[in-house]
């Protein structure tokens, strides 16, 4: 049985989190930005619908726990090995 992968964020700065949500940003402006540049409406719509899947993407892949949470969850994780 493979194991799943979990990451947990203790601590993230502001400026972390400003330059994350500024790449979403960009990758999602730049998708649809190269469609408009090129005049076509299939890169602008596959543009979109690739942004909005990062998005999603990015918004359910980390939990941020406080280190009471984290600690519990690895005290978890433990006793399941």
């Amino acid at each position: 049985m493979r194991t799943k992968t979990e990451i947990i964020i203790l601590h993230e700065t502001v400026l972390q989190s400003y330059l994350v949500d500024s790449s979403t940003f960009l990758l999602f402006a730049a998708l649809i930005g190269l469609g408009i540049y090129l005049d076509s409406a299939a890169m602008q719509w596959i543009g979109g619908i690739l942004g909005m899947l990062t998005v999603c993407d990015r918004s359910m892949r980390h939990s941020r726990m406080t280190v009471e949470q984290a600690r519990k969850r690895l005290d978890e994780i433990a006793a399941a090995a």
